[in-house]
């Protein structure tokens, strides 16, 4: 391998980790502006790393409501949020 491809093989990577670390997200404990909104999320702390749904709780903070199976299994809509 060329030192070009090694770098550009490298800068692919980092951009890659950038990006699925960018995505996971705990919102869970943070404000929140309308109860009974819900989402979905992913994050390594939380459900052995694999997506959950979060809802806009009482005290308007984020709530864990429910772990999903996978990473990417969770999807939400305007009606709500749920695991697939």
């Amino acid at each position: 391998m060329q030192l070009t491809s090694r770098i550009s093989f490298l800068a692919i990577i980092t951009a890659a980790l950038f990006a699925s670390n960018a995505v996971a997200y705990n919102p869970v404990g943070q404000s929140c502006p309308k109860q009974g909104d819900e989402g979905c999320s992913q994050d390594a702390s939380l459900n052995g790393g694999n997506a959950f749904i979060y809802e806009c709780g009482p005290s308007n903070t984020f709530v864990y409501v429910a772990g999903c199976r996978c990473p990417t299994c969770c999807e939400a809509t305007t009606s709500g949020a749920f695991c697939t």
